[in-house]
């Protein structure tokens, strides 16, 4: 364990170890000990058994009857499911956004592709992730739908924890700037279905990738990449 890292109690806790998550501190599948989170974050154990239970429920840790905690390994089923739940949500955020976006929307969402094509090239894949994800997020609250945008977000850290992952091994796929672009310029023009089937022939790009990715353990991400150098 490294040193004490001093946070306030409450959502602090959860948000400190779902960092810790992301920026790999923690790996899929590791064991998650309550007593050394503790001692990390300098708490009781109380606060870090609210954050397990917390991250439990948005699908980061794992919870093994006798056995303790673990950050959550990601199946070729769960990929699957993630983007093919994301495919039909975002799918009907974009048809209910159409009426909503004016000008000024689609400067904003504009502004989100620039800094996602930023990242990009800075080869930062956390901010390629967290642009990615900001710019979907818009879509989804353009819709103006709290049901829709409830279960949107209840897939968030694991969507997360996915795009950091095809980010390393496909950044293309994961900053997908065209079908961005295609996705704002079907919402500009007032065509929802178009921008419904933009939706989805990007999802299912990354899904078709992550698949592979977890199925083969990385061998085929890892060979290309030797390839590539």
């Amino acid at each position: 364990m490294s040193a004490v890292q001093r946070i306030e109690l409450g959502d602090a806790v959860t948000n400190a170890l779902r960092d810790l998550i992301f920026d790999g501190t923690f790996s899929p599948g590791e064991r998650l000990v309550e007593t050394e989170l503790a001692e990390r974050f300098g708490t009781s154990r109380g606060p870090v058994r609210d954050a397990l239970a917390e991250l439990e429920q948005s699908g980061l840790v794992q919870s093994i009857n006798r056995r303790g905690s673990f950050v959550a390994t990601m199946t070729p089923v769960d990929i699957d499911e993630l983007y093919t739940l994301r495919g039909s949500l975002e799918a009907l955020a974009v048809e209910r956004a159409i009426d909503r976006v004016g000008p000024e929307e689609v400067r904003r969402l504009d502004g989100l592709l620039a800094e996602l094509a930023a990242a990009l090239d800075s080869g930062d894949r956390r901010a390629v992730a967290a642009a990615d994800m900001a710019f979907h997020r818009s879509i989804v609250e353009l819709a103006d739908h709290r049901r829709l945008l409830a279960a949107w977000e209840g897939l968030a850290d694991q969507t997360r924890l996915v795009m950091l992952e095809l980010s390393a091994v496909s950044p293309e796929t994961q900053a997908d700037v065209g079908g961005h672009r295609e996705m704002l310029d079907a919402l500009a023009g007032d065509e929802p279905q178009l921008a419904a089937a933009a939706v989805r022939r990007h999802l299912e790009a990354a899904r078709r990738v992550m698949v592979r990715r977890v199925a083969t353990g990385g061998d085929d991400a890892d060979q290309t990449r030797a390839r590539r150098g």
